[in-house]
């Protein structure tokens, strides 16, 4: 069993207690099968961060430092040791 590590934005941090969480996977996942499992049993951590069974869009969501965008969105496969980082998008002018 390995583990990977999600660290999390203010909202999430109060939801869940925690600046970080582990996830034990078993070998390769995807990024939202991460998640997926990051939210069970705690439908409010669900709703921050999907819409319509998707990563919302109003997230920055990062592997290792790297915006998902550039990889293979929510389909971007993680492993051990990855570091997954979730920060609210902002935007101001």
């Amino acid at each position: 069993m390995v583990k990977i590590e999600v660290s999390l934005h203010y909202v999430l941090q109060n939801l869940l207690g925690a600046e970080s969480v582990e996830i034990p996977v078993n070998g390769k996942q995807k990024l939202k099968e991460v998640l997926l499992k990051l939210c069970e049993g705690k439908p409010e951590a669900y709703e921050l961060l999907f819409k319509d069974g998707r990563l919302r869009r109003e997230l920055i969501f990062m592997v290792n430092g790297v915006g998902i965008n550039h990889l293979a969105g929510e389909d971007t496969e993680v492993k051990d040791s990855d570091v997954i980082t979730i920060v609210p998008a902002i935007a101001g002018g």
